[in-house]
């Protein structure tokens, strides 16, 4: 499937999606690594439509969030979109209290991501 090992990533109907591995984002070391994977995963001609599906996630911090900006903007700057899909309410409740609601647009399931970005 992939060679990475804090993310998993899959094509539907053309858009990339990624899933992360760990449960809780927490270790400093493994947020850099899984940032290093994010913007290989996300790098790319094809990859101008992505979902990011955060459904095996429960805590996700403050440095992982940083990771998640970084990823949106360059994304954004190739003229492509990206979507948060199957955040568990404390996951979104981060979101939500920092605001970062309006920066990242969110579905609750990957379907529905996806289907935005047809």
């Amino acid at each position: 499937m992939d060679q990475y090992e804090c993310i998993e990533t899959d094509t539907v109907e053309d858009v990339s999606v990624v899933k992360f591995v760990d449960e809780r984002m927490m270790d400093a070391a493994r947020i850099e690594q899984l940032g290093s994977e994010l913007m290989d995963a996300i790098s790319g001609d094809d990859n101008d439509r992505v979902v990011i599906n955060f459904e095996n996630v429960s805590f996700f911090s403050s440095a992982a969030v940083s990771k998640l900006l970084v990823a949106e903007k360059r994304i954004r700057s190739q003229g492509g979109q990206l979507r948060l899909s199957n955040l568990r309410p404390e996951v979104r409740d981060v979101f939500s209290l920092t605001k970062l609601d309006s920066v990242f647009r969110i579905e609750d399931e990957q379907t529905t991501a996806i289907k935005t970005l047809q």
